[in-house]
């Protein structure tokens, strides 16, 4: 059935991968599909059975974010056959087919386009996010789930900006954790606030796991699978194993602070962070954790405030011979080990236990 409504980006419909990649994927096989057939940001849009409804999912609004779109390539060379249709959107094809390939965020001179969806819309990145919010409402989705790659290695949890029944059953299909947060950055996942039909549609963000954990990949692929298969969603439970966390708060960089990432300290560097601190993106890390060290200044070099506006840091963080520690059982989340993702986003998120 052909897509009639008007739609700001291109539409591909029932498209399949230029080579026959049956149940195998390689990231050439992917870069290649990404740059000829696409060649920027388009909708695939695969009729379902029951063509009166639609289900939408968005990949790569982060081009260093590949587990989605890797997922689909791959996904598609199983001609799938969906009970209902789907819409998927391939977004930030600029980003991603920058050199080096799936290492920038955003493309070359523009912004982080999961911070857009609100106004001005008055560069390319803003007028991009405000196409793709336009396109987002003419499918009149049943839900929506954008898919992301945590910047470091750790689980795959999702995001949402308030709960809902209908995003918890949905989540808890893909991941064991939902975190709920307050703050109001721009994303993707904030368009109910702002596209009145959208209002009661159930968007969230699916952290799938990091660019490179094997496991980021099979999570994105299952979203693929079970959105194409699941014939009503208003019929699924919510698994028990979903744990809601509330409130989390991000632990930034005061400007001007300098970042690194290393085993000891770095002379001259105001906040050095453990090399490996992405392995507390699982479960709780105790007080007796070292995170890093910090230079002269100690905590004035971070701040964590909240959506009202406090600084929280040092309910969060204290130090000890120029250490690093929490100051109570936390929950860390998206702990990054990549200096310009610290300086341009922030450390991490975190929820106190």
């Amino acid at each position: 059935m052909p897509v009639t409504r008007p739609f700001a980006l291109p539409v591909l419909t029932a498209p399949t991968p230029t080579t026959a990649v049956a149940s195998t994927l390689t990231h050439s096989d992917a870069t290649t599909w990404l740059r000829h057939v696409l060649g920027g940001p388009t909708w695939l849009h695969l009729p379902g059975e029951d063509t009166r409804r639609c289900r939408v999912i968005t990949t790569l609004l982060h081009g260093n974010e590949p587990s989605g779109l890797l997922a689909l390539h791959r996904w598609l060379g199983e001609a799938p056959r969906p009970k209902v249709s789907l819409a998927v959107l391939v977004a930030n094809v600029a980003a991603a087919l920058s050199p080096p390939l799936f290492t920038r965020r955003t493309a070359p001179g523009g912004r982080d386009l999961n911070r857009c969806f609100r106004p001005p819309f008055d560069d390319p990145s803003g007028v991009l996010a405000r196409r793709i919010a336009d396109d987002i409402a003419a499918w009149a989705p049943e839900c929506v789930i954008d898919l992301h790659n945590t910047s470091g290695s750790g689980p795959a949890f999702a995001v949402a900006i308030h709960r809902a029944p209908a995003i918890e059953r949905l989540a808890s299909h893909f991941c064991d954790q939902l975190i709920v947060t307050d703050f109001r950055l721009g994303s993707l996942m904030e368009l109910p606030l702002t596209v009145p039909a959208l209002a009661d549609c159930p968007i969230f963000t699916l952290e799938c796991g990091g660019a490179r954990d094997p496991a980021a990949l099979e999570v994105a692929g299952s979203v693929y699978r079970r959105l194409g298969d699941w014939p009503d969603l208003a019929t699924l439970s919510t698994a028990p194993a979903l744990e809601v966390l509330v409130h989390p708060l991000r632990v930034e960089l005061r400007p001007g602070a300098s970042i690194a990432y290393a085993r000891q300290p770095v002379p001259g560097v105001e906040v050095t962070l453990w090399a490996r601190i992405d392995t507390c993106n699982r479960g709780v890390t105790d007080p007796g954790t070292c995170l890093g060290w910090l230079g002269e200044g100690g905590l004035a070099h971070l701040r964590a405030t909240d959506a009202r506006g406090f600084d929280r840091i040092g309910e969060l963080l204290c130090t000890r011979d120029g250490r690093l520690f929490p100051r109570r059982p936390l929950r860390l989340f998206m702990a990054t080990t990549h200096a310009d993702i610290a300086r341009s986003d922030c450390l991490f998120y975190v929820v106190p236990k």
